[in-house]
């Protein structure tokens, strides 16, 4: 069977993808939300007037009749729609303004994060999460296995977690292995962050309202870990880390991947091996910590990213407050920061670039 194709000249124009990317086609050049996507489209090696695809992305069908085109690459699947007049000029601006205040300081993020929280001053938002961590603590560290998290109501706005997120860090799991803190690695060597849990039940509001939720967030896209928490009473909703702990249950449930071809196998990783089954040491909050506490620690987790955390013996946790935070990429850092359909975005945009759909590091991205 011939492979899809598009005209080239029915491509041109201005565009908005599903997951509300504002999407620009001028010859064979592409950008999205205002950054050019590298290679542009991919023309028919028969036919350079037609279209087969672009970065990771193939033609699923002709044009619609609606005027929707259709692309897909594994079990993903993206819809273009024709732009309203001064539409994705008016996305991409409020992309760039995202991308813009993405580095401002942690007191500044704790007073523009829907409710003003009062604080004065980075130093004194760490303190400030620091001393919520320790007044909700029910405990020492506690090995938490992922099959049994489903993300907090509170943590991206509620925008729920990114699908290409997750396969990314599954994908880097894949490629490099599994970066175990337990094993003394640290996060400047690529160690992941410190889970912070909330410890909950099905029949709370908050509880049984995460968990039904991303029951429907998972059926309603293809792609992430099935669900795993049906017949459990107790179990964790996630205020940080969320995406790292459904990446992990891309392994357990050895899930197809989306960015590389085959499914995920733990193989002989012992590290991920020993994650999966023993879980990993977490920081698990009481479920009586009520929302607008809940949704300080979450914004903060995600703004105080490379930072020092420390562990004490008795499994006191402090993050540091006091020296500036470990640098990283523009890609890290909005990572934190991004909504879920913006992590998306911003995924998307990185995988053209860096990775192939065989997950083959190729060009370096400048995010």
């Amino acid at each position: 069977m011939a492979e899809p194709t598009l005209a080239l000249q029915d491509l041109q124009g201005d565009w908005v993808a599903s997951r509300g990317e504002a999407v620009r086609v001028a010859g064979r050049e592409v950008t999205i939300n205002g950054n050019p996507m590298p290679g542009g489209l991919k023309l028919s090696p028969s036919d350079a007037s037609r279209v087969t695809g672009f970065g990771i992305y193939r033609v699923q069908a002709e044009i619609a009749s609606d005027g929707q085109v259709l692309w897909h690459a594994g079990p993903q699947e993206i819809i273009w729609r024709r732009a309203k007049e001064g539409e994705v000029k008016e996305r991409i601006t409020r992309f760039d303004s995202i991308t813009n205040t993405a580095g401002i300081g942690l007191a500044a993020a704790a007073n523009t994060a829907g409710a003003g929280f009062g604080v004065n001053s980075e130093r004194e938002a760490v303190v400030k999460l620091n001393l919520l961590i320790e007044k909700w603590r029910v405990g020492p560290l506690l090995r938490v296995r992922s099959c049994d998290i489903c993300p907090d109501w509170t943590n991206r706005a509620q925008t729920g977690l990114s699908l290409d997120h997750v396969h990314y860090i599954a994908t880097m799991i894949a490629q490099q292995g599994f970066k175990s803190r337990r094993r003394g690695l640290t996060v400047a060597q690529g160690a992941h962050d410190v889970p912070v849990l909330v410890r909950e039940t099905a029949d709370t509001e908050l509880g049984g309202g995460a968990r039904e939720k991303w029951r429907e967030h998972v059926g309603e896209t293809p792609g992430f870990p099935p669900f795993l928490l049906d017949g459990k009473r107790e179990f964790f909703c996630s205020l940080g880390n969320g995406h790292f702990s459904q990446a992990l249950n891309l392994f357990r449930t050895e899930a197809k991947g989306l960015w590389i071809d085959g499914n995920y196998s733990v193989g002989g990783d012992g590290a991920l091996r020993e994650a999966l089954e023993e879980g990993v040491e977490s920081v698990v909050l009481s479920n009586k910590m009520p929302v607008h506490e809940r949704k300080f620690v979450s914004e903060m987790l995600n703004r105080a990213s490379g930072r020092t955390w420390r562990v004490g013996a008795d499994g006191q946790i402090d993050i540091d407050g006091d020296v500036p935070a470990q640098s990283m990429s523009m890609f890290v850092a909005l990572s934190k920061v991004l909504d879920a359909e913006e992590l998306s975005t911003l995924v998307r945009v990185k995988l053209g670039v860096d990775v192939d759909r065989s997950g083959t590091p190729i060009t370096k991205s400048r995010l």
